[in-house]
């Protein structure tokens, strides 16, 4: 980030200065947001029930045809769910669906059916510990051991979460205010019970880490027979930045996905006569040298530059809160030679996570060659993982490397590998709509720091969620982001060693998932 501010100071005011006389207008506001008061809630209770959630080892597993290691433990943790939440599977329609019936979908009726729903979206699969990296953790991967003001395992991260939070707020939006004196009571106190105007669907897949094909592909597949159109979809994908986005600001930063990338796998089989490897070819035709030409011939014709919404949306959107000359440069990157100078700019200086963003990736992955130490190769195959920018499908990446093929002059042939696994990337939601103000208002009352509110940024998700599989059936598209905050290295964290989340995010996520089902499927949503 630093070399980006270093790079549009010395690039965009040098040429596009007088830009800088144009009067904006900022969507930053001085009025801070009362603080919401949430429910009651038993702090510690609901924090140790996140804790036991992550002591399953729900690990996923492509391999398997119901895409998980151990349908026992799937099973367990569902029977422990449960018994955590008993409000919630005593109220509300909770089905189990999929691939051996490992995924959840939960309905909240809406006293308006004209109303379209609002799904909110989470997985409860994890990925692998890395075998052999068990010591290396602090506490045992699936403790959910609490400590230092974390909570650790695996999952605690992504996403088990979401899920804990999501039940947790169903389960206190469920009970009325006063339902410590009810329960005292031994009364059932089902009189005050919060009662949407939209109906909420609450979605929980199984194997998310490994496509959700089982899991949530199965749930929209069920919806879509049921003719369910939904309003919007939330999911995962964003947190609140504690350190912000430096050093543009070092206020707290909400993070909020509007749009994610689509991913393509493709295959190059790169083809020669081969021969003994005492008497390699002087042409150039030999396996090795066709690499060679065609890596070169990528770096000479990379993929396109494209600063687009979402990524122009957040830029702007973190302009007021910014100061001196990066405020009036970050309010005017969506205006012509801005933008395309920025672009140029991010994709040059920017780092990789900035560069990611405004061009789709293409990244060897797989190479597969070579039969004997004394044989030259007849066939080498490079798998290619791509990475779309929204917009683009997978065709496309397949017809960048068949230039880049015909460049390097290369035998070769270029192909989409499992076309289930490629899909393009997804639609942009706009950030200046109405289920975004909402969104935008939960998270600033429910978290604030020293009195402010933090800034709600959109901005593109490198990595593919859940939501997918939903996208279609939403008019008012998805939008993604977890109530956790993050300081610095909390990100890298996630699927790795000593992943682990803020315990004092949890009771703040809940609280904000409860104000979010207020404010996007109470009479504010209708407007």
């Amino acid at each position: 980030m630093y070399k980006l501010i270093t790079a549009l100071l010395s690039g965009i005011t040098l040429a596009f200065i007088g830009h800088l006389f144009i009067p904006l207008k900022t969507s930053k506001t001085s009025e801070i947001p009362k603080p919401f008061i949430c429910p009651p809630l038993d702090k510690a209770a609901a924090l140790n029930r996140f804790r036991g959630l992550i002591s399953f080892p729900s690990i996923s597993n492509i391999s398997r045809e119901d895409h998980v290691n151990d349908q026992k433990v799937f099973r367990d943790m569902v029977a422990y769910l449960v018994r955590s939440y008993p409000r919630v599977w005593k109220h509300l329609n909770v089905e189990q669906v999929g691939e051996n019936s490992l995924s959840l979908l939960i309905t909240w009726p809406g006293s308006n059916p004209d109303l379209r729903p609002v799904l909110f979206v989470s997985h409860y699969d994890v990925v692998p510990v890395t075998p052999g990296s068990e010591h290396a953790w602090t506490y045992p991967p699936f403790s959910g051991e609490l400590a230092d003001g974390y909570v650790w395992g695996r999952g605690s991260l992504d996403i088990k979460f979401g899920v804990a939070a999501l039940l947790e707020a169903a389960s206190t939006l469920l009970a009325p205010h006063d339902s410590g004196a009810a329960e005292e009571a031994g009364e059932d106190a089902t009189g005050d019970l919060f009662q949407p105007k939209r109906t909420i669907i609450f979605a929980f897949g199984h194997d998310e880490e490994v496509g959700g094909g089982q899991g949530a592909g199965a749930i929209a597949a069920l919806l879509r027979s049921r003719g369910m159109d939904l309003e919007l979809v939330v999911d995962e994908g964003g947190a609140i930045l504690l350190n912000g986005l430096r050093p543009i600001t070092s206020q707290p930063v909400a993070m909020v996905a509007m749009a994610e990338k689509g991913n393509a796998m493709v295959e190059v089989t790169l083809r020669s006569p081969g021969g003994h490897s005492s008497m390699p070819p002087t042409d150039g035709s030999d396996v090795a040298s066709q690499l060679w030409r065609l890596g070169t011939a990528l770096k000479l014709v990379p993929t396109r530059t494209r600063l687009q919404p979402p990524v122009t949306d957040m830029l702007t959107h973190v302009a007021p809160y910014a100061s001196g000359w990066m405020r009036p440069l970050l309010e005017r990157v969506d205006q012509g030679p801005v933008r395309w100078l920025a672009g140029v700019l991010l994709r040059g200086f920017g780092g990789r996570e900035l560069a990611a963003m405004v061009s789709t990736t293409l990244s060897l992955t797989r190479i597969r060659a070579g039969v004997a130490d004394n044989v030259l190769p007849q066939e080498a195959v490079l798998g290619f993982n791509a990475r779309l920018l929204p917009g683009q499908e997978p065709v496309q990446a397949v017809e960048h490397l068949q230039r880049a093929v015909k460049l390097a002059r290369v035998n070769a042939d270029v192909r989409l590998t499992e076309p289930g696994a490629s899909w393009p990337g997804s639609k942009v939601t706009s950030s200046d709509g109405h289920h975004f103000q909402l969104l935008r208002k939960a998270i600033q009352e429910t978290w604030q720091f020293d009195g402010q509110a933090p800034a709600v940024v959109p901005f593109l998700v490198m990595g593919a969620t859940d939501s997918r599989h939903y996208a279609a059936l939403s008019h008012g598209g998805v939008m993604r982001f977890v109530p956790y905050a993050m300081g610095d290295g909390d990100l890298g964290l996630i699927h790795a060693t000593n992943e682990r989340v803020r315990a004092d995010s949890f009771t703040r996520g809940v609280c904000t998932y409860l104000r979010m089902m207020q404010l996007l499927a109470g009479s504010e949503s209708e407007h």
